[in-house]
């Protein structure tokens, strides 16, 4: 429930918003529960209506409300999640420029150590995730649906790591670290090694065999390393998440 105190009018909006942000983020305000409307907002804080709204448009931009319409129409509360880190990581990358070289050895620093802690920490839930992406992982699926299909898997083992933050900064690089978009980089023959690596990680991970996740993983990465990079620094053009080729 949110808990308002007078709020000194000079900047009084970013006031607001880090009053706000605190409560959401601490839980005191849950994610989903509709917030007070713009009205009830300034009775409490003393704010004016267009200050209110623009508290509310900061927080929007920062990912921690969002407006429903409808029956239950309003601004609600968000918890934060792996999008916002992806959003956030992916303007980095793109804003700033990063070579993908600098990619790739983020990728080699990430995805062995993960795939360690996935096989030490995995429960029988992530088994069963893991078995079940594995098995919708073909050959025979189309360039995008493999790709696709590959970021899906690698986030399921980022899960199994049972480690929040590394898991979120994984899955948030995911979509820049394995789809390169440069064009036949998905052939056949490339499917067929990648989904062969994948398969060997993916049997150390379930035997609780953290070295060999790690071993195996590092060597995934290095073979995909190898075959990307040299084609990168031409081809390669990063795009936001979602965003189809």
């Amino acid at each position: 429930m949110v808990r308002l105190d007078k709020v000194r009018r000079e900047k009084g909006c970013e006031t607001l918003a880090s009053v706000l942000r605190e409560q959401i983020l601490s839980g005191e305000v849950p994610s989903g529960e509709l917030l007070p409307n713009e009205r009830e907002l300034g009775d409490q804080s003393g704010l004016s209506r267009g200050s209110v709204r623009e508290a509310m448009r900061i927080l929007e931009t920062q990912g921690l409300i969002t407006t429903t319409v409808g029956r239950n129409q309003g601004r609600r509360a968000v918890r934060p999640g792996t999008d916002l880190v992806r959003n956030s990581l992916d303007f980095f990358i793109r804003g700033q420029r990063i070579p993908f070289t600098s990619l790739m050895e983020t990728f080699e620093t990430l995805a062995p150590n993960i795939s360690a802690l996935a096989a030490e920490h995995r429960t029988q839930q992530d088994i069963d995730a893991l078995v079940r992406e594995r098995e919708s992982f073909k050959v025979t699926l189309g360039a995008r649906r493999f790709m696709e299909a590959n970021i899906v898997w690698h986030c399921v083992v980022a899960r199994a790591s049972h480690n929040p933050l590394l898991s979120a900064l994984y899955e948030g690089l995911c979509p820049s670290l394995l789809d390169p978009h440069v064009s036949g980089f998905t052939s056949k023959e490339i499917r067929t090694a990648a989904l062969h690596a994948v398969g060997r990680i993916q049997e150390a991970i379930i035997d609780g065999d953290a070295d060999a996740a790690r071993r195996k993983m590092l060597s995934h990465v290095q073979a995909y390393r190898k075959m990307v990079e040299p084609i990168a620094p031409r081809t390669i053009k990063l795009k936001p998440a979602g965003e189809k080729s």
